[in-house]
């Protein structure tokens, strides 16, 4: 009998894919629609990030945070698929990610809480802020060492 693959391991075309790889993906496609969001000014149901888009009143600063937003999704995604990326380059973007997420969970469920909230849909909000956050830092938990 061969050894048995972890419950985090897929098998796909005969290869492991840990769990932790689908994980950047999807995260990565995540700030690349939220970016995209952005520059088309869709801020409602981008999951907080229309909270940071929002704070800002110019277009240009709107279209800085959103190209960061994308351009942190495409550093998550591309060194998957091709090499030679600088390592920093990926730590930095990693980084971003993180702290982007972070910002989103202050403004979006704190301090644009509405003064009378459902609290069972903040909760609910929150909690997939907080899903995402720990997502994130499965992801980039090499880049935080």
């Amino acid at each position: 009998m061969g050894a048995k693959k972890s419950a985090a391991t897929i098998a796909v075309k005969g290869k492991g894919v840990d769990s932790s790889f689908i994980l950047r993906i999807i995260i990565g496609l995540l700030f690349i629609c939220l970016g995209i969001q952005g520059y088309v000014g869709g801020s409602k149901g981008s999951m907080g990030v229309g909270d940071l888009y929002d704070l800002f009143d110019s277009d240009a600063l709107v279209y800085l945070l959103a190209t960061i937003v994308l351009l942190s999704g495409v550093i998550l995604l591309v060194p998957m698929f091709i090499r030679g990326i600088s390592e920093k380059i990926v730590k930095v973007g990693m980084i971003v990610v993180l702290v982007i997420w972070v910002a989103v969970i202050v403004i979006a469920d704190f301090i644009n809480m509405p003064n009378n909230p459902d609290w069972l849909e903040w909760f609910q909000m929150l909690l997939y802020h907080l899903i995402v956050l720990f997502g994130i830092l499965q992801v980039t938990g090499k880049a935080l060492k």
